[in-house]
């Protein structure tokens, strides 16, 4: 008769007492990889739009803004970005979309429960500039060290993302 080989249950237990080990040991920074991969994201989002916004002033050698929007059809004026914003022509000079026209491309809003704070709205000039300076901070809940980001759009329409400490 042959003999069965195979593993004792003080054997399985070690294992397991070991796996849950490196686990507890490992799930921590995990959870800082996740935020930090969540924020660079959400703030590259928003490059992104304002890269749109000014190239589309360029191209189409008009104003085009770009504002915070809930329902990603109209600006909502307010400072709070996280529910979303528009990018959109903005041909009567008032930094609102028209009644009729639809924006050039709409974002909706952050996940995670993260804030973004910044202007009431960013407007491109035909030649790519800013008519105001800008600066956004992106926030993650319970954030730590070098976790948040901010965004500073400079005069000639140039953003630059930087990592900062959550207060």
């Amino acid at each position: 008769m042959k003999r069965v080989h195979g593993f004792t249950l003080v054997e399985l237990m070690i294992t397991l007492l070991l796996a849950a080990i490196i686990l507890s040991l490992g799930v921590p920074g995990f959870r800082d990889i996740v935020l930090n991969n969540r924020a660079a994201t959400q703030s590259n989002e928003l490059v992104t739009a304002l890269n749109l916004a000014r190239s589309e002033a360029v191209k189409r050698g008009a104003r085009v803004s770009l504002c915070p929007s809930t329902d990603q059809a109209s600006c909502t004026g307010g400072t709070q970005w996280e529910d979303g914003w528009i990018v959109f022509l903005d041909s009567g000079g008032a930094g609102a979309p028209a009644v009729d026209g639809a924006p050039i491309r709409a974002w909706p809003g952050l996940a995670g429960n993260a804030t973004l704070t910044g202007p009431a709205n960013i407007r491109f000039q035909p030649l790519g500039d800013v008519m105001a300076a800008g600066n956004f901070q992106h926030r993650m809940p319970n954030c730590g060290e070098d976790q948040g980001r901010d965004v500073t759009l400079n005069m000639a329409g140039r953003a630059l993302v930087t990592r900062v400490d959550c207060p």
